[in-house]
């Protein structure tokens, strides 16, 4: 039985646009790798792109805290490298958002959190996230669909198609 959703993807494919309407839907929390970076960053005048400037003990902090959460239940986690990390917890439901890359680029490109970005950064960050991770925690692509239940690709799927695919899957693990 499913307790918590684990939602991850590459940049602009979804995830926190999907996780927001699965908190409203399933009355569950939220909590979001991304929004707690991108203001980090912001406040350490730190260039979304480069992740490498992040201290490694922050991290690690942030992921253990998120793993942790995700773990005891109730909760939507949207992080790039959560499916990884609770890949052992059968009671997590870890959703792989997938779209092809012209698709999340325009789909970045459109949109303002804390910062503009160019395709060029959106590809530097991309890379930032598989060397932090490759130097912090394994020498895997955290993104492997093997980690995941389950496997969407949102390039030509609305909203509402994604999240009523995840909870189908939510719901029926009880």
């Amino acid at each position: 039985m499913y307790r918590s959703i684990v939602i991850s993807g590459p940049i602009a494919s979804g995830t926190s646009t999907t996780a927001k309407a699965l908190t409203k839907k399933l009355n569950l929390k939220y909590e979001s790798a991304g929004e707690f970076f991108r203001k980090y960053m912001l406040e350490n005048n730190i260039p979304l792109h480069d992740k490498a400037k992040i201290p490694d003990e922050l991290d690690q902090e942030i992921d253990r805290k998120l793993a942790d959460l995700a773990d005891r239940g109730g909760i939507v986690v949207d992080a790039h490298y959560h499916g990884y990390f609770t890949r052992d917890m059968p009671h997590v439901l870890k959703v792989l958002l997938t779209c092809d890359y012209k698709t999340r680029i325009d789909r970045a490109l459109l949109r303002t959190h804390t910062h503009n970005e160019t395709e060029e950064e959106i590809r530097l960050r991309e890379e930032g996230l598989d060397k932090k991770f490759r130097k912090l925690y394994a020498d895997e692509n955290f993104l492997d669909p093997k980690f995941f239940d389950l496997v969407i690709d949102t390039t030509n799927t609305t909203e509402e198609e994604v999240t009523g695919k995840i909870i189908e899957k939510y719901s029926s693990s009880s």
